[in-house]
């Protein structure tokens, strides 16, 4: 048979299509509403009357595809000369005295399943609407419907992570509630090591995470670099906050609020994967190292850091000489094992920059080296450190 066609139940012709040139004709009858903005539809690619049409009675596309047309033939006040194909890229010319529409069907096919998921929605919304009225004002009646939440509709997520700029366009809010949602949907892909697939899905996913993440806390770190005038006290909230990113060889963060004991405690506590305490003081990336002792021509600790580096060892007797009860305070309040032998204290201040010669730079790691159990990390090493995590990701 080389043409199909069909006729409604008054024999006017609805549609022919030549199967072997795959091109046809679709009528809109006078009687569809539709027939004010579209007469007919050519359409070329087919040898069969594809999907998104009124088969039975010629009134013309279904959903979104008459929902487009009338919004196109509305705004320009013409009627649609429409083309449907099977392939290529849409098309509009508002030229002619009939606009020209080449729509291609896989175009068609996505407004209407979007179209179809909002209408879908939005009778669901309706109805628990109404539900909720009835619950209200009928009580005794509809007391069972009280506590009915409103389900979701499936097909509306992938509606609208398809928009283009969609994550662009997200408020505060939705950019809070996407982040919750993620780590609670890659906990529940059921992947083993058989899957391959779900697990690429998972390891792609946390990579991305990872770098968005590490680009972000790169840019906030070279920002307040720049900031000469930053507290002391805003340093600790940054390190606080981003101390296990930064020295990732530590399990547990720990800040000094944490620690519900008499005497003085460090800024933070760091707990290795094995339990053991470390010590961390932090002080200001403009905190002056070292100074020169011109008649021996050696560099000393600036008097900031000296007092650091004695702070650091009165915190570490402290540690020690408490040890049984912080131990018992965190296994009792934060459900952590710790182990308190010879803590290591660690001082972040100060960057590589002030190191202007190289006898400089030999003092300062001879004088690091002499410390028994105290070290200095410097901040451009910290933000070079984590830079160099960054472009090993970004390089996959």
């Amino acid at each position: 048979m080389a043409a199909i066609e069909k006729r409604n139940a008054k024999g006017k012709l609805i549609f022919r299509i030549d199967r072997q040139s795959k091109r046809g004709r679709y009528l809109v009858q006078r009687e569809s509403s539709q027939f004010k903005y579209l007469e007919k539809i050519n359409l070329v690619g087919f040898d069969k009357l594809p999907a998104g049409f009124y088969k039975d009675d010629g009134y013309g596309l279904t959903g979104g595809g008459q929902r487009l047309c009338r919004e196109i033939s509305k705004t320009y006040g013409k009627k649609i000369d429409l083309t449907l194909g099977s392939t290529g890229k849409p098309r509009l010319d508002t030229r002619p005295k009939t606009l020209r529409l080449l729509l291609p069907h896989a175009d068609l096919t996505r407004i209407n399943a979007e179209v179809r998921t909002l209408k879908r929605a939005g009778n669901e919304q309706i109805k628990h609407c109404l539900w909720g009225f009835m619950a209200e004002t009928f009580r005794s009646q509809f007391s069972h419907l009280a506590k009915h939440t409103v389900p979701y509709t499936p097909g509306s997520l992938a509606t609208i992570l398809g928009k283009k700029g969609i994550l662009k366009s997200l408020s505060p809010e939705d950019r809070a509630r996407f982040e919750e949602a993620i780590p609670e949907y890659l906990q529940g892909i059921s992947g083993t090591l058989r899957s391959g697939s779900k697990l690429q899905v998972i390891f792609k996913s946390l990579d991305a995470g990872r770098r968005v993440y590490l680009d972000k806390v790169v840019k906030e770190f070279k920002q307040k670099l720049k900031r000469a005038g930053l507290s002391e006290n805003k340093w600790q909230e940054f390190l606080t906050q981003h101390i296990l990113l930064l020295r990732s060889s530590y399990a547990e963060a720990l800040p000094k609020t944490s620690v519900s004991l008499p005497g003085k405690f460090p800024d933070f506590l760091l707990l290795d994967p094995h339990g053991y305490l470390d010590i961390y003081e932090i002080k200001k990336p403009r905190t002056n190292l070292l100074k020169l002792d011109k008649s021996r021509n050696n560099y000393y600790w600036d008097v900031e850091m000296a007092k650091a580096i004695s702070q650091v060892e009165n915190y570490a007797h402290q540690v020690q000489r408490h040890a049984d009860a912080l131990v018992t305070n965190l296994r009792n309040t934060r459900n952590l094992a710790m182990n308190v032998v010879r803590p290591r204290g660690f001082i972040v201040a100060g960057t590589r920059a002030q190191l202007t010669s190289p006898k400089m730079q030999d003092d300062f790691r001879i004088m690091s080296e002499s410390m028994k159990n105290i070290d200095v990390i410097l901040y451009d090493d910290l933000l070079a450190g984590l830079e160099a995590f960054l472009q090993k990701l970004t390089k996959g």
